[in-house]
Formats: C-alpha cells, sequence, structure tokens
C-alpha cells in the first residue's frame, strides 16, 4: 500500500466521520429538543446546545457567497463548514476504525 493510497484512505474516513457525526448531531438535537418540551422546557436547553451549537466558517460572502454575473447566466459560488460535537466525535471514532482496520 502505497503513502497516497493511505493519505486518501485516511482523507474518505475524516470526511465520512464529520458527515456521519453532524446527522448524529442533527438527531441528537431534535430528540434533546423534544425532551426538553415534554419536560415542561423549552427547546433551547443547556443539554441540547452542548451538542448542537457549532462553529461555522465560510469561504466568500457571508451567506451569500460570491457572485459572478455575466448578464444571462448568474453563478454564486460559497463554501460553508459546520463543525459541533458530535461531528469531532464522529471524527475520532472513524478515525478510531480506521487505525483498526486494514
Amino acid at each position: 500500500m502505497g503513502k497516497s493510497h493511505s493519505l486518501g484512505r485516511l482523507v474518505i474516513f475524516i470526511f465520512l466521520g464529520l458527515i456521519l457525526g453532524g446527522i448524529l448531531g442533527e438527531v441528537l438535537g431534535l430528540v434533546l429538543g423534544q425532551i426538553g418540551v415534554l419536560s415542561g422546557g423549552d427547546l433551547n436547553n443547556p443539554i441540547r446546545n452542548f451538542f448542537v451549537a457549532s462553529f461555522e466558517p465560510s469561504l466568500g460572502i457571508k451567506d451569500n457567497g460570491i457572485l459572478l454575473d455575466l448578464y444571462m447566466i448568474k453563478i454564486r459560488m460559497g463554501l460553508g463548514f459546520k463543525f459541533n460535537v458530535c461531528s469531532g466525535l464522529g471524527m475520532g471514532i472513524s478515525l478510531y476504525i480506521m487505525k483498526w482496520s486494514k
């Protein structure tokens, strides 16, 4: 197995871990929000906020991206990321699985 093959495998595992962790964070946010509402609180409880609150850096103009206007065609480009505790946990678990898989 070459060095580039292991680097590609690492990138794939990190990417999949971040995606699965993000999905886990969204599901956990919905479940913890419903538990908070059912227990007499509100949707915005501290436990839910710990798992769901995110850091969102973006490239391009905030919320709009970069606009390329060619009169007949308009192209809007941008790149955004959303990191939270669950996405970090998902990445850690995927790297642990990668370490022990061959």
